[in-house]
């Protein structure tokens, strides 16, 4: 299999004396770069230290919908600081989360867009998520504010990380230029399998979301980087093809979203 990128993740929050191994885990199953994405400032700040620690990660930074307190000054500072360190390789988790109501939701559209302003005056892709209340499947709320801000005020790489949707939504977002990021849930929502077989194979990403679940017993039942293989396998059976092609198309499109930084990934993918 080709070399592999965890397009999102969020290994920082694991114990750091885990770091290592889960990085030894994911080499072996050929992933070679990992995108670990904060959630608001002191949790970027995390995920930038540990890709300062290790070559294979980089770091997202980022204020994700349902971190939102206040939406202060200082924080776009601070995002605006980060992104200019050569490990920052975009702006990610954000978006906007519908699924309850602890966040204003006009709080989450301001961040949003500030979010992606900084992306776009620093030429880094965003990554994030929309998510409808009660998660709905095919709900309409959170998708179409978000396809508006997307469409009025993005001006880089987009990716919809964890891909939960309809064909109607995938097809709205591809129409933007926005790539969609596959993980897990294709393996067990059938609903999936459509975008899975449908979409070109320029406009999608591959990703684990990987973060301590420790509401699994069972530490080995954590998602760790290393399953991006169990990802890359799903897509290819529903597209009937090769594992190698999906990896290659995976790992191109990943290549094409963080082009700013591509010679920093180039060193570590064919070292």
């Amino acid at each position: 299999m080709n070399a592999l990128i965890d397009c999102h993740t969020h290994i920082h929050q694991y114990n750091e004396n885990e770091h290592k191994e889960i990085i030894k885990r994911a080499l072996s199953a050929k992933v070679k770069i990992i995108v670990s994405a904060g959630t608001n400032i002191n949790d970027s700040k995390k995920a930038l230290l540990v890709s300062e620690r290790n070559e294979n990660v980089f770091a997202g930074i980022g204020i994700h919908p349902t971190e939102l307190k206040k939406f202060e000054k200082d924080e776009l500072n601070n995002l605006t600081k980060f992104s200019n360190h050569n490990k920052v390789i975009c702006i990610s988790e954000i978006g906007l989360d519908f699924q309850n109501d602890k966040t204003d939701k006009n709080l989450q559209i301001k961040a949003f867009i500030s979010q992606i302003d900084i992306a776009n005056k620093n030429n880094l892709p965003v990554i994030f998520h929309i998510r409808e209340k009660n998660d709905s499947f095919d709900g309409w709320d959170a998708r179409k504010i978000g396809i508006e801000i997307l469409k009025e005020n993005l001006m880089v790489k987009g990716v919809a990380h964890y891909f939960q949707g309809d064909w109607k939504y995938a097809k709205k977002l591809i129409d933007l230029g926005i790539y969609i990021s596959f993980a897990k849930p294709i393996i067990r929502i059938k609903e999936l399998e459509e975008i899975v077989k449908k979409i070109p194979n320029d406009m999608f990403v591959v990703e684990t979301d990987s973060y301590p679940q420790t509401f699994k017993k069972n530490r080995n039942k954590w998602t760790e980087p290393y399953h991006l293989q169990q990802i890359i396998k799903r897509i290819s059976q529903l597209r009937k093809t090769n594992i190698e092609k999906i990896s290659e198309s995976s790992r191109r499109n990943s290549m094409e979203i963080f082009n700013n930084h591509k010679n920093q990934l180039e060193k570590i993918l064919y070292k």
